[in-house]
């Protein structure tokens, strides 16, 4: 399993919000790069970054800083935020980027979900709400289900899914288990799990349940989760 460390960036900073709310906002950096380059030195390997402005405008907005993020990240690298359009895709790829999370237009345009298929870095950002999937940050329900939208993604060869309790993210109350445990029955895609990720124990649970990769964010931040004993659970 990967422990992936989640930076999210807004304005040039490292934050981290309150269930996705833009208006409940914790500042904890203000040289990204130079966060990521101490926890790499401390033994951080893997990262899942989010760029919250591109999240709000569909454009990205901090791609100097990612880059640069790139190029101190030795090991896999997601990055998520507003991708919609198959540019950007290629934009991320020519970067490096390991995995690139596309949401709100592929759940909403199956016509583009279609053509993510050209792409072999594709991480589905699947994001639910008491079950039901959710678009444009997490404010608006998606008319489809769960098992037929894994099972295009499927069918189109997504390389993992990123299947985010929203209820649970950035609320240090434990990852929905239960739920992961159902879509892992629905698909054979890699899971990545994220939200709720409280302490060691949690960590040790995914990884029993053999998920491909666990985000770690507000328990890193807070003080809850080293990047030492994180890595513990790596491989």
């Amino acid at each position: 399993m990967k422990p992936l460390f989640a930076m999210d960036l807004m304005g040039g900073r490292t934050v981290r919000l309150r269930k996705g709310d833009f208006h409940e906002v914790t500042v904890y950096s203000d040289d990204p790069p130079g966060m990521i380059r101490d926890m790499v030195r401390r033994g951080a390997r893997d990262f899942h970054i989010i760029d919250l402005d591109g999240a709000r405008t569909g454009t990205p907005a901090h791609g100097e800083i990612i880059r640069e993020i790139r190029g101190i990240v030795k090991g896999y690298m997601e990055v998520g935020g507003g991708i919609r359009t198959e540019e950007v895709i290629t934009y991320y790829g020519d970067m490096g980027i390991d995995g690139v999370i596309v949401g709100t237009r592929a759940l909403e345009d199956p016509e583009f979900l279609d053509k993510l298929s050209a792409f072999k870095n594709i991480v589905f950002g699947l994001d639910l709400l008491d079950g039901r999937p959710m678009a444009r940050g997490w404010k608006s329900a998606v008319d489809r289900d769960v098992p037929s939208l894994l099972r295009d993604a499927e069918r189109i060869g997504i390389m993992a899914v990123l299947c985010t309790s929203i209820e649970r993210d950035g609320m240090l109350t434990g990852p929905d288990l239960e739920g992961l445990q159902r879509l892992s029955e629905m698909t054979r895609l890699p899971l990545i799990a994220s939200g709720g990720v409280s302490k060691i124990d949690d960590v040790r649970l995914l990884k029993e349940m053999d998920v491909w990769a666990a985000i770690i964010g507000k328990a890193f931040y807070e003080g809850f989760i080293g990047i030492e004993e994180a890595m513990g659970y790596a491989g």
